[in-house]
Order: structure tokens, then sequence, then C-alpha cells
């Protein structure tokens, strides 16, 4: 695939992805059947759009089997895992048929807010990937994240003040590890609404819009296969797959099943990503039929160094508290943040598209009730 072909699968912005995915989805439609269900947000876009998380459900409308692609799970991450929707709605979806309790399902903008308005978060600064717990504690923070607070969540970016900052942080890197720094900073906190990570002290509602969207059209399912794609860790444009199931847990031997062995569990410590607090792939679980089998996975495209990204997440959180978003210098810091989750690179993008498509392959050819190129695995009682 040239990188100008696998170029023409990332849209420009959040409106122009979901109308154009839509537009694709309806054009499938006759040949393999549409529902779709939408579920608007109170917010509206940057030019007074609709915001919407857009369950788009090809084949059976309640399936026994489902492959679920979702994006945008951190906002301006979407535009890599929109990408992959949208070649899998032009070059994928065109060559299956489906069985009768068989559905593909594009899942897009999981955070629409944060896709279209070039943040990870949502509305209220809060983490979507940190906001699905049952309980909600106002005061969960680790101890050295209170010790980091004001070194993470800066009142300014003077220059000078800075440099000493970060000195700061690669003193407690040297004295502890760089994966602790990691986990303080990334694991999600529950008691600063304005510092980075905030996991939010309610369910948010695109998060229970979306356990919705899973109880209503998944209340049947016996078999969910998984994918909601993340860029930012890692080298560049490698890919992890990323679970925070417990290893050896019936998920995670289910997703090591379907992905070749490749599958790693924050939660067990495998991962380049340290344990994490609220994700979304505990809060889909918790939802699902008890007897339904779920694999779930991450994939996690690398995109710069660690810590340009720290760098570039800890400014837009400081522009979005601090700063203004509409003059220069908050122009600067969000165009920073887009190409540091996002690069401006063809090649970054054309293994986006080939590594996205190999892992789509390999779940349908797990998914039961898919015929492809004169196959077809039979749906299981």
């Amino acid at each position: 695939m040239s990188t100008t072909v696998s170029d023409s699968f990332f849209q420009p912005s959040y409106v122009v992805s979901r109308e154009r995915l839509l537009a694709s989805g309806h054009g499938l439609a006759s040949r393999l059947g549409l529902t779709v269900d939408s579920r608007a947000l109170a917010e509206r876009g940057p030019e007074g759009e609709t915001l919407a998380l857009d369950f788009m459900i090809f084949g059976a409308r309640h399936p026994r089997h489902a492959l679920v692609i979702s994006s945008g799970t951190h906002g301006v991450e979407g535009h890599a895992g929109s990408a992959v929707q949208h070649y899998l709605a032009s070059r994928i979806l065109p060559r299956l048929e489906l069985g009768p309790d068989t559905a593909i399902i594009l899942q897009h903008a999981n955070n629409p807010y944060g896709f279209a308005f070039n943040r990870r978060v949502n509305e209220g600064n809060v983490d979507y990937n940190r906001n699905f717990l049952e309980h909600f504690d106002r005061e969960k923070v680790s101890a050295d994240y209170e010790l980091l607070h004001d070194i993470l969540n800066p009142p300014d970016l003077d220059a000078a003040r800075e440099a000493q900052r970060w000195e700061e942080m690669q003193r407690f890197v040297d004295s502890t590890s760089l994966r602790h720094f990691q986990q303080v900073a990334l694991e999600g906190q529950y008691k600063y609404p304005q510092g980075m990570q905030f996991g939010g002290h309610a369910p948010q509602a695109g998060a229970k819009h979306l356990l919705a969207l899973v109880a209503q059209h998944l209340a049947q399912a016996s078999t969910v296969i998984w994918l909601d794609f993340h860029t930012g860790l890692g080298e560049f444009g490698a890919c992890e797959l990323i679970t925070g199931a417990a290893a050896g847990s019936d998920s995670h031997r289910f997703s090591q099943e379907v992905w070749n062995g490749a599958v790693k569990s924050a939660s067990s410590g495998e991962s380049l990503s340290t344990p994490l607090n609220g994700l979304l792939d505990r809060g889909i679980e918790a939802t699902l039929p008890g007897q339904c089998r779920l694999a779930f996975a991450y994939p996690e495209f690398g995109t710069y160094p660690t810590d340009l990204v720290l760098r570039a997440i800890r400014a837009d959180n400081w522009l979005h508290v601090h700063g203004d978003p509409g003059d220069a210098t908050g122009k600067a810091i969000s165009a920073e943040l887009l190409e540091a989750l996002r690069p401006d690179n063809p090649l970054w993008r054309r293994m986006i598209i080939e590594k996205g498509a190999r892992l789509v392959d390999q779940a349908l050819t797990h998914l039961p009730g898919v015929r492809r190129q004169g196959a077809v695995r039979a749906s299981s009682a």
C-alpha cells in the first residue's frame, strides 16, 4: 500500500470523519444491513456541529457474535483509529458476508468532544479511559502524585521555572525509576479536576452512552472481539496490544488466542503501559452478558519519545486551565499535541493502516459467521 493511499484514510477533522464514515456505511447497507444508533452529547463542536458516539452495526441487529472497532477514546487519538475504520469500510467490509447472528460494529469517536477540539480529555477535563469505575473516591490519588502535583500541573510555562521543574522530575525518576514516574503521572487520579489524568467524580455522559449501547445491542452476545485504537506510547510506528485484564484471566486468554499471544496485560506488568485505573475494557466486560467471551485489545501505536508526548499533554492541560486556546500560544500548544499523537508523517500513517488491517484480519478469523474469500466459519451453538 502506498503512503498516498494510506493517507487518504486519515480525515482532517472529527466532523469530516464522522460524515464520511456514516456515508460509507449507508453505501454498504443494502448488502450487509446497517443499524445506526447515535448518542449525542449536550456540547457542540467548534463549528456548532453535533458531537455524538455513533454505533454503526453491520449485519445482525442483536448479534451473538460481534467484532467492534472503536476510535477516539482519547479524543485526538481518534485520527488513527478512525483511519482504520475508514479503511475497513472501504476495503474489507465490501468483501464480507455475515451470518444471520454476526455483526461488525464501528464505534466512531468514544470521546467526540476531545476528537473535535484536539484534546485527549472530554468536556470536563476527564480522561475517558480512567472513568469506567463502579465507585468514585474523590480523594483517590497516589502520594507521589501529590508530591509532583505542582510540577505536573504548573501555573505557568515560564522557561526558567520550567527548566527547574523538569530537573525536579528527573531527580524523582533517578531516585525511583522511569516506570514508576510513568505510573504516577498516568495511572489516573480523582482528586484534582483541573489536573492531568483526572478520572472524574462520576461516570461521564459519553461513558454512560457507550455502556448503554453495549447493554442494548450486545445483550445477546456470546462472542465479542473488540479493538480500541490509541497512540502515543512506544517506538515510532510500533504497535503493542494492551489489555486491562489480568494475565491468565478468561478475557486475557481469549485475547491471546485471537492475536497470537501478542496481547500484554497492563495490570500484570507485562506491558509498556503501567497499571491504570478505570479502563474502558473493564467497563465493557462488566456490562456484557455473563456468558459472553470477550477478547479486548488496545492497539497502542508509538509516536515520539515519552518526554515529548508528556510535554505536549502537560502543556495542553495548562492551556485549558490557565491559558487561552484562541491566542497564538494556545494554537501552538494544540498543534504540538496533534503532532505528538497524530504525526504528520506518511510513513507513520501507512504503518497504522497496515498494522491495523492485520489486527482486524486476525479478529475476523476468530469471529463466527464471517464469509470471506470463499470460506465461512459456522456460528457456534
